[in-house]
């Protein structure tokens, strides 16, 4: 429902977008209306344009879906890509059938800002595709110690991936990067009542193993967790993040995320005290504050919020746990786990002087936090046996700058220790946390592929990035001003309900409505904005700094044959995204791959000595002598058997994932 959201004009424009985007499908309305729904309800985002290119957005992409099962079937009805429309996608570059499918959609229709953030969306799918089709290890070539996980991304390459999607969205729309978000979760809750309707069903499960995680189940899930996930996190998109994580961990370990969500969301015992511990000390903590006159008359603002830690984070602090002490997770309860339950003090002190400095008031600050520590140390004491701890990030800051002191203590209730933790920091500190340098992903590298990774770790930079998103912001917003959405001033759907114009209703409940949409997208953009500065002060400085690009190793054929066939499958080659130096060029690639491919490292030559028995492509075509093409973010490079090469160009270099709806 978009009443509470838009107005009823606004409302019967998104309604008219999605119909048109749908050319009529009913199944294709349906299914955009859900993918609305989602950033309605769970990134609150009502724009108009936003809301008009998710739309157009989904629609081509079931599209694109469609044409390559058409094709794949060999039912495309006489309208198969031909020679040359292949070879001219091919090198209008990865994005190229995702933006065919928008032309002539009629988005265009629904303004300026809906066109880019459809467009950038796009682009940010092309390089999903490319990452589900090149990034894969070589299971049979590789060493017992080095075996991974196939197509599933993890570690460095969900890293470089975040990374790439950030670079290639720099001087795009971040709702573009929202809107990729939002469709992992709309494809882990397809891919949830997929398996729900053949369980139910019955007939050996329509082929669905109850006990094992599908290969798309397994791969939608460990991209919500390791990509779009942290995404949401970075905009500042909490919601959207519990809930990728909530429903990634369901998927992948059924069983745990009950018992863990049994733990802390039932109605048992366990459940019911840690939310009365939870109300308790943060009443408790409230009154302790408030009591205190003189830490009131030195500040000007202080906050105590709360919070339960979601089942999926708690899991991993159950896994955590277990490693250090060793103790089976299965032996663990939620009361294992000291910040299961936490509360949150943050403060702002009050200047005494009109000349006081930053420095002064900034040290006052950290003094107070002392103060404020010694009044919960008085409140619940450290008896022995309760295991209180502290954590003093404080004199002792994480390497990312993160700074806040976390006291661990217990409370009892109806006769047992209950954990419980509270975190006490400054306003600055809290933003530096959240969104701030600690926040930025460039300080949890563990540096560049083939470079020392150094980067500017001051505050400072983080200030001249958000000079840089405020000034871009301002320029865009110039920009699309001339650009406005279509009115729909009497809209009715067919069936004679729908939005009907509010010109002629000034009544005082209209204007109220009105108001009350106005301010909560007021406060919503007052929430995001540090987020999204320090996003765009990320994507900056990663733009400034690296390139990220795909690498994809393809063996030699075991037969002796000149190129790759049936019995050499492409599922043989290894793949990863790197991150090198801002300027690097295909031999960087090229040498970074040789460290780190099964396949290049048992002296077959180097590719530029020529003795080799490897060539290099560039997003399918092939390299000069000695490979110094500049590459961009979201480049190919393919290293493949010399004797495959029967041209100048490689028809598989960038792979051919299956592009559905996702």
């Amino acid at each position: 429902d978009l009443r509470p959201h838009l107005s009823a004009r606004e409302a019967g424009t998104v309604v008219d977008a999605v119909r048109a985007a749908a050319s009529g499908d009913p199944r294709k309305v349906a299914g955009a209306a859900d993918f609305c729904s989602i950033l309605v309800n769970s990134l609150e985002l009502t724009g108009v344009s936003v809301l008009c290119a998710a739309a157009f957005h989904y629609c081509s992409l079931v599209a694109v879906r469609e044409r390559e099962a058409e094709e794949s079937s060999g039912l495309g009805g006489g309208e198969e890509c031909g020679v040359e429309e292949e070879e001219c996608l091919r090198q209008a570059g990865a994005d190229a059938k995702f933006l065919c499918a928008l032309a002539g959609s009629g988005i265009e229709e629904y303004g300026a800002h809906a066109v880019k953030i459809a467009l950038d969306s796009a682009k940010l799918k092309s390089m999903e595709t490319l990452a589900a089709s090149v990034v894969r290890s070589n299971e049979s070539g590789l060493p017992s110690g080095r075996r991974s996980t196939g197509r599933r991304l993890h570690g460095p390459d969900a890293r470089n991936l975040r990374s790439l999607l950030l670079s290639v969205n720099d001087e795009g729309d971040w709702r573009a990067l929202a809107v990729r978000s939002a469709a992992c979760l709309y494809r882990l809750r397809g891919l949830a009542s997929h398996r729900s309707a053949l369980l139910e069903c019955g007939d050996g499960y329509g082929g669905v193993d109850p006990g094992r995680v599908t290969p798309d189940e397994s791969r939608a899930s460990h991209e919500a967790l390791h990509i779009y996930a942290p995404l949401a996190a970075r905009l500042g998109m909490f919601r959207l993040k519990t809930e990728l994580e909530d429903a990634a961990f369901r998927a992948l370990y059924p069983r745990s995320h009950g018992a863990v969500f049994a733990m802390g969301r039932g109605d048992d015992t366990v459940s019911e005290g840690m939310r009365a511990v939870l109300s308790d000390v943060t009443c408790q903590i409230k009154r302790i504050v408030q009591d205190d006159c003189e830490f009131m008359d030195n500040i000007e603002s202080v906050s105590v919020t709360a919070r339960v830690k979601e089942p999926y984070s708690v899991w991993r602090k159950m896994l955590k746990i277990s490693k250090e002490t060793n103790q089976s997770v299965r032996d663990m309860s939620i009361l294992d786990v000291p910040d299961a339950v936490a509360t949150r003090v943050v403060f702002k002190a009050r200047k005494l002087a009109d000349d006081e400095s930053d420095d002064a008031t900034r040290d006052r600050e950290q003094r107070m936090c002392y103060h404020l520590l010694d009044l919960c140390a008085a409140a619940w004491p450290d008896h022995g046996e309760s295991g209180t701890r502290l954590k003093d990030y404080v004199r002792n800051p994480k390497p990312n700058g993160y700074r806040s002191l976390h006291y661990s203590t217990t409370k009892r209730w109806r006769g047992q220790s209950w954990p419980f933790e509270v975190q006490i920091r400054s306003r600055e500190m809290h933003k530096n946390a959240e969104f701030g340098v600690a926040a930025h992903w460039n300080y949890k590298r563990e540096g560049i592929d083939g470079g020392d990774g150094r980067i500017d770790k001051t505050s400072e930079a983080y200030l001249r990035s958000a000079d840089d998103w405020r000034r871009r912001e301002a320029s865009a917003r110039a920009k699309r001003g001339a650009h406005q959405p279509p009115s729909s001033a009497a809209y009715t759907t067919a069936g004679g309900g729908g939005y009907d114009s509010e010109s002629d209703d000034n009544s005082p409940a209209r204007y109220i409505e009105e108001e009350i949409r106005r301010q909560r997208k007021r406060d919503r953009e007052t929430r995001l904005a540090p987020y999204l500065e320090a996003l765009s002060g990320d994507m900056t400085d990663m733009t400034r700094e690296a390139v990220y690009v795909f690498v994809s190793v393809q063996p030699p054929t075991t037969d002796g044959s000149a190129s790759p066939s049936s019995s050499s499958p492409a599922t043989l080659a290894e793949g990863t995204v790197l991150s090198l130096p801002h300027g690097s060029r295909v031999l960087d690639a090229v040498r970074v791959a040789e460290k780190w491919s099964a396949f290049l490292e048992d002296g077959r030559g180097n590719l530029y000595d020529g003795r080799g028995a490897f060539a290099a492509l560039r997003n399918g075509f092939r390299t000069s002598a000695m490979g110094t093409e500049r590459l961009d973010n979201g480049d190919v490079v393919s290293i493949v058997p010399t004797d495959s090469l029967v041209s100048a160009k490689w028809s598989g270099s960038t792979g051919g994932a299956g592009s559905s709806f996702q």
